[in-house]
């Protein structure tokens, strides 16, 4: 009996510190991210939780988790040693934000000197992130011309445009909400409409003008994005081609001449902007004929001005924030429809490429709305 009872208080002693010792393991693996969130610590204290934890990711290969710690440690607004600037580096360039990591090992250099433990390691990555950073130039260089050739070619008024990857949205970081965040898009190869469809071909295919400003080479207006659907629909069954509308990211590609870093199409002058689009200061109060002033790079005419132009996508002003990067084509569903280039009567605010707009899809009202084909090859 004696025996059985001694067992049983063994069995129940270790079974007490199994539990006791889970348990402390179990906090302790949690304090980092308690005393990371824990606003009453000192920030230094704070500061080496953080880094430690992202050194750890590190190790672990999580490089993403490592930059968000290491960026944490930043927002604390306390200077970290100088040995925190090698891992940020280290962690940056993993995540080929090539850039900034040449930054943050030049600052561990700086900082430490040839005495710095790892002196030679930030050299040999310093000398790998160059690499990188030139091999990106040249291939965007050859992407460009690549680009640039290809949109020589034309076919029965479209552009044909070489696919490709850019950043999307608000590049230049003056631009709206609903122009954030920036983010990576990759399209396809499409064809886009040199200019915009005018009430003379609106008319050899409806049979009538809904344009307010009557004129054959004018862009047709006061077009309801039904009623362009109905137009494709016809124009489609009577040629046997696949036409449609842009999408948001296509448009802005192509307005970009192929995704380039550009506020306006054609320049990045505020000045020369009446040059390449009809607008507020130099319409005359209405649209005027297609394809009258100078194209973008790519040969496209009008993607400022004129009339703004209906994309397929549904509008959402968070899309962003949840995009796909491969050819997104906007949410699954709505009650507005993208509007994109600005138009007749519009400011040169309104005109910059990465500027979004949205309109009832039922509407045809208004006299600076029209829209350009794309299809795909």
């Amino acid at each position: 009996m004696q025996t059985i009872l001694i067992g049983y208080i063994s069995h129940f002693v270790i079974s007490r510190v199994f539990s006791i010792m889970l348990t402390m393991a179990v906090c302790f693996a949690c304090m980092p991210t308690v005393f990371a969130k824990d606003k009453d610590l000192p920030p230094e204290i704070q500061m080496d939780i953080l880094i430690n934890t992202a050194k750890n990711d590190m190790e672990e290969e999580r490089w993403k988790e490592a930059v968000q710690g290491f960026e944490k440690v930043i927002k604390l607004g306390v200077n970290p040693p100088g040995v925190f600037h090698f891992y940020y580096g280290k962690a940056l360039l993993e995540t080929d934000n090539i850039d900034s990591s040449l930054s943050s090992l030049t600052n561990y250099l700086t900082l430490v000197g040839r005495d710095g433990e790892y002196f030679e390691d930030t050299i040999t990555l310093i000398v790998e992130a160059k690499n990188k950073l030139d091999e990106a130039n040249l291939r965007s260089e050859e992407s460009q011309k690549k680009i640039t050739d290809a949109a020589k070619e034309t076919e029965d008024g479209m552009v044909f445009i070489k696919g490709g990857c850019f950043d999307m949205g608000d590049i230049f970081d003056d631009g709206s909400s609903d122009e954030n965040p920036e983010h990576m898009v990759c399209v396809a190869d499409f064809y886009l409409g040199k200019a915009e469809v005018t009430q003379k071909q609106w008319i050899k295919i409806i049979g009538y003008d809904p344009s307010k400003f009557q004129c054959e080479d004018c862009p047709v207006e006061r077009v309801s994005w039904y009623d362009v659907q109905g137009f494709i629909r016809k124009l489609n069954d009577t040629t046997g081609m696949n036409y449609r509308l842009p999408t948001e990211a296509e448009w802005e590609y192509a307005a970009r001449s192929g995704g380039r870093k550009e506020k306006w199409a054609g320049t990045g002058n505020r000045v020369e902007i009446g040059e390449y689009a009809w607008y507020s200061l130099n319409s005359g109060g209405r649209t005027n004929a297609v394809a009258g002033l100078k194209p973008n790079r790519l040969g496209l005419y009008d993607m400022m001005g004129n009339v703004w132009e209906w994309c397929s996508d549904w509008y959402n002003k968070q899309y962003y924030h949840h995009s796909t990067s491969k050819d997104p084509k906007g949410p699954m569903n709505g009650s507005h429809r993208v509007l994109r280039g600005g138009g007749w009567r519009s400011n040169a605010n309104a005109l910059h490429l990465t500027a979004r707009n949205d309109f009832n899809p039922s509407s045809k009202k208004f006299s600076d709305i029209g829209f350009r084909l794309a299809r795909s090859p």
